[in-house]
């Protein structure tokens, strides 16, 4: 090779690696960009994908997959995207590093989760900003989430709605599910045949409410992100816009009785519940995000059953005055420390 054959390959190749350099940093710049403008959205989407990647059921759940980390055998490589997230910053912190900084697989994950991956835009609102029709419910919002998210698709799939949702009536629900399948929800919608893989009393189909503390003891609290700025620990309820279509949406009704039987149901749906057999009859219009602290199962159970919580108490208190009144108490007094004691030294011999 002569010598001003191979400076001129040595230029062409450095003007190559340049331009890669510049797309890259524009790349990224785009990036930002988007960040600052919509940080809390772009907050959540990452504690939504982190959640389902921790999951035992992360090949399920983490769909679409970040094409990046599918290796030459076209296997899902979930150790190095581990990885590469966990080398994630803090997103304010993500927008003061220098492109070139960055490293390229936090780049390519970001890049492709923002902007290829298909997930809609989530943007922060209020509670106050929510249809009047979700909060004149049977229960308004209560417990008051710590952050509500608009979903915002593409125009293709507002176009789909807009032309299902012609001439019909459309109400809203409300769905709990483990945070794990919100990164799925969120990029396919709620699917009617997943129901199909574990028991349903009602039939198949997905289960909606119109009272949101039904819902909370289907969306327990798990951990998601460290570096979120909206807490490391959620519980997420979803707000479906529902097209009231008599044959799919099975559900108590005055006026059709058989609309309440849903095919390999043990029984009649009861009130404030509805089983929709048709995906596309929903759309997730809202989440409720609750941080540490929110929702919980327990006080939702107290609140539902607080009539019979207070018979039980007051028959466990007629208990104890006859057991006083019999003499009993002071030796129930002494049982209850005996076991203690014994419990105690049981333990100590089983710890040395």
């Amino acid at each position: 090779m002569k010598i001003g054959e191979r400076d001129n390959r040595l230029n062409l190749n450095e003007g190559a690696h340049l331009q890669n350099e510049e797309n890259s940093a524009s790349k990224i710049n785009k990036l930002k960009d988007l960040i600052r403008k919509n940080l809390p959205g772009c907050d959540l989407v990452l504690c939504i994908f982190i959640a389902a990647l921790k999951s035992f059921r992360a090949d399920k759940c983490l769909r679409p997959f970040p094409q990046y980390f599918v290796n030459e055998k076209d296997e899902k490589d979930f150790v190095s995207l581990k990885k590469s997230f966990d080398k994630i910053p803090p997103l304010s912190e993500f927008l003061r590093i220098p492109a070139q900084n960055i490293p390229q697989d936090v780049a390519d994950l970001l890049l492709w989760l923002f902007f290829a991956s298909g997930i809609p835009i989530l943007t922060k609102d209020s509670v106050e900003n929510l249809p009047v029709s979700v909060l004149n419910t049977k229960a308004s919002i209560n417990p008051v989430p710590q952050h509500v998210f608009e979903v915002n698709y593409s125009p293709k799939i507002d176009e789909t709605w807009m032309k299902r949702t012609r001439s019909k009536t459309v109400f809203y629900a409300f769905h709990g599910s483990p945070v794990i399948n919100f990164y799925s929800i969120l990029k396919i919608g709620l699917q009617q045949h997943f129901s199909s893989e574990k028991e349903v009393i009602f039939g198949n189909g997905v289960y909606l409410s119109n009272e949101i503390s039904i819902c909370t003891n289907y969306a327990p609290f798990a951990k998601t992100w460290n570096h979120s700025t909206i807490g490391t620990k959620h519980s997420i309820i979803a707000v479906c816009e529902v097209i009231n279509d008599e044959e799919n949406v099975k559900c108590k009704d005055e006026n059709n009785r058989k609309r309440a039987l849903n095919q390999n149901s043990y029984g009649e749906i009861p009130e404030k519940y509805f089983v929709v057999t048709n995906s596309e009859l929903i759309k997730v219009k809202y989440l409720l995000v609750y941080g540490n602290g929110g929702p919980s199962a327990v006080k939702s159970f107290v609140k539902k059953h607080f009539l019979w919580i207070l018979i039980v108490l007051y028959i466990v208190m007629l208990l104890m005055i006859k057991l006083y009144n019999m003499g009993l108490w002071k030796k129930s007094i002494r049982l209850v420390y005996f076991l203690q004691k014994y419990c105690l030294a049981f333990n100590t011999y089983l710890n040395n």
